[in-house]
């Protein structure tokens, strides 16, 4: 028995070990994806993924590919822009939808769109700068931080109370635009920003995302020269890892008392509740993915425990307009829910039904602007 018990022990840690290393190869595997995929600045367009069948007559009808996503926008109502490879277009709301196509009111802003074009659906929805798409005069400014120079795109208003406004994750500055009009319209001057390791502008010297980390130096660049510049007092808008930036700066920045009021679009203030819902749709083991955690800690420096902007919403100040749609397949709706629940005091949340990442606007442009026209006449204007 004695012979047969030790050969049993021998067998069982031979499982445990083989086990734990298939664990710890699977965290160290899905940490490099995590670089990859979350810390790696990313600037190449995403590919084409839907088939023209048929345009004319002011509509478009799409078909899926195999490249298509099950949380593409194809099929979901809105107003979306048209990528191709030679111009940029805008679709309206579903016409027809049937499981393989998708017909839609369609216009373009530049370029001629054919039958089998390849196209991209996206929530950026307009192709370039203020005054190409809407007539609105801007100048393309410079800032600094301590990183160095950064671009942004300034449109001149009345008052004291600049709109600063910050993308998100590898996008590009024009994902502000959806919601210009209606600042400008109001007469707020606006200030739309790059930040390190955009396309072009100094990289953070690590070479990676920081989720606001390092990046919230960069945004208090743009609050200083708006102040420089003549500013009182300012408006932060956030968009997807914008939100986390916003959220960063209002921790840690000595100008934080300059902020008159705050608006967040599918903001990434727990990026450690983000990466859960990644893994999980991968479907990774928890087990696993908190390995990975621990080895991205490790080899590329991730503080998840600072990258949770929910566990001091006690020192919040200025009030907050907050969309999220239900259909967030990047970032959990929870986690602005958590924000709205913890400070609906400040927080005036929008939560929008059917809309996908950073898809608020896009699923009704006019109840979101006029949620934004309604927040900042609230909070009035210097």
């Amino acid at each position: 028995m004695r012979l047969w018990k030790r050969i049993l022990i021998a067998v069982l840690a031979v499982v445990v070990l083989a086990a734990a290393g298939g664990i710890a190869g699977g965290g160290w595997y899905l940490s490099d994806i995590l670089k990859k995929d979350a810390l790696m600045p990313n600037h190449k367009p995403s590919d084409l993924d839907m088939r023209v069948i048929a345009v004319g007559n002011g509509q478009i009808t799409l078909g899926v590919t195999p490249s298509t996503s099950n949380t593409a926008p194809w099929k979901y109502d809105g107003v979306w822009g048209v990528r191709w490879d030679s111009g940029y277009g805008q679709a309206g709301a579903i016409s027809q939808l049937t499981e393989q196509q998708v017909v839609r009111p369609f216009t373009a802003f530049n370029g001629e769109l054919h039958p089998d074009d390849m196209v991209r659906l996206e929530g950026t929805a307009f192709p370039s700068d203020p005054y190409q798409v809407f007539a609105i005069p801007f100048q393309e400014v410079r800032y600094t931080s301590p990183l160095g120079e950064f671009k942004a795109w300034y449109v001149e208003g009345k008052g004291s109370t600049w709109v600063i406004t910050v993308h998100g994750r590898n996008a590009p500055l024009r994902e502000g635009l959806r919601i210009l009009p209606t600042i400008v319209g109001m007469g707020y001057p606006v200030l739309m920003i790059e930040y390190r390791n955009d396309d072009g502008a100094p990289p953070n010297p690590d070479g990676l995302l920081r989720y606001g980390q390092a990046e919230w130096q960069d945004m208090e660049g743009a609050v200083g020269y708006a102040l420089q510049q003549g500013a009182h007092d300012v408006v932060l808008v956030g968009f997807r890892m914008g939100g986390a930036i916003v959220a960063n700066f209002l921790y840690q920045s000595a100008q934080a008392d300059k902020v008159r009021g705050v608006i967040l679009d599918a903001p990434m203030i727990n990026f450690n509740k983000t990466i859960d819902l990644g893994v999980q749709q991968r479907g990774y083991p928890t087990l696993v993915a908190g390995v990975a955690k621990g080895f991205s800690q490790l080899r590329f420096g991730v503080p998840w425990r600072k990258l949770d902007y929910l566990k001091h919403t006690d020192r919040l100040k200025a009030p907050i307009l907050l969309f999220h749609g239900d259909a967030d397949p990047t970032v959990p709706i929870a986690t602005s829910d958590a924000l709205a629940k913890a400070r609906p005091d400040i927080v005036r949340y929008v939560r929008m039904e059917g809309a996908l990442h950073v898809g608020s606007w896009n699923r009704d442009p006019t109840a979101y602007e006029a949620a934004v026209q309604t927040f900042l006449q609230d909070i009035g204007k210097g």
